[in-house]
This record gives C-alpha cells, structure tokens and sequence, in this order.
C-alpha cells in the first residue's frame, strides 16, 4: 500500500514552508562564509586548528542548510525541520572554538552575548524534540525559524525608521 502523506493544509502550515525555506538559505550562507574565512586570509575569531574547525563546521552546516532546503522543496516538514536544526547547531558548534580562546565578554558593549550564544542550541534543540516526536511539527517549523523571523522584522523596522528619519 502506497504511503500517503497528511498534508496540512492550515494557514500555519502554508507560512511554515517560506519560513523552513528563507532559514536553509540562510544557513547555507553563514556556513559558506564561514567555510571562507581561513581560504580569503580573514582574520578569524580563533587561530590555527581552530580556524579550521570553524570552517569544517561552517561547510558541514551548508551540506546540513542544503539538505533542508531540498527537503522544504519536498514538502517534508519533519525532515526540513530537523535539518534546519542541525544546521543550526553545526553553526553553533562552529562558534566554539572561538569561545574557549577567548571567552564570552558578559561585560562588554553587547549585553546580549548571553543570548546569541545560548539561543541557537536552545531552539535547535527544541524544535528537533518536537520534529522528531512528531507531536507538533508546525510549531517545530516555526521555533526552528524563530530567528530568522526575527531578523526579518528587525530589518523590517530599520528599513521603516530610516524612511521616515533618515541617517
């Protein structure tokens, strides 16, 4: 008997899918970037081996982001989710090396260090859970691309306030 698949067909899920999609391109991004750093001569946040585990990490979390977005293409919400969320990690992952060099800065100007570097593991983690239980794979899509809809909308409020402010 052939397998049918249960499609949602909810407003939720119809958001879901650009969301699972913008945040693989994304990931593929970051992890390009980071794969480019030891190979263009920039300075990387962490010396020697673990320059090169930044960008090991960093081309692993592209094959991750591509594998989801092919998936999100596919329409398989589960598979896209977890992908998208061992991206996520893998670019978390890639952070440490520099971490253990040269620490957090809890007191420096950017008193969100705490947060950008506990929020990915928290949410990948999360929504993983979530996909991989099966239990509620929209709500899954949606912590797994939380931040990225973040990101949007700040880039969404910037745009605004320079419209009307300017520089």
């Amino acid at each position: 008997m052939a397998r049918e698949k249960h499609e949602n067909n909810s407003l939720a899920a119809k958001a879901a899918w650009p969301l699972l999609i913008l945040t693989a391109v994304l990931q593929v991004y970051f992890g390009l970037s980071a794969v480019a750093y030891p190979f263009m001569g920039v300075s990387t946040p962490a010396s020697g081996l673990g320059g090169w585990t930044e960008a090991t990490m960093g081309g692993l979390q592209a094959v991750a982001a591509v594998i989801a977005f092919m998936l999100a293409v596919q329409r398989d919400l589960r598979g896209a989710t977890l992908a998208v969320a061992g991206s996520i990690m893998l670019g978390w992952l890639s952070t440490l090396p520099s971490v253990f060099e040269q620490g957090l800065d809890f007191y420096g100007d950017s008193k969100l260090t705490p947060v950008y570097f506990g929020a990915p593991p928290i949410v990948a983690i999360a929504a993983a859970t979530l996909a991989w239980r099966n239990v509620y794979p929209i709500a899954a899509s949606f912590i797994v691309s939380a931040m990225t809809f973040v990101g949007i909308l700040f880039v969404i409020a910037f745009a605004l306030v320079i419209a009307m402010y300017g520089f």
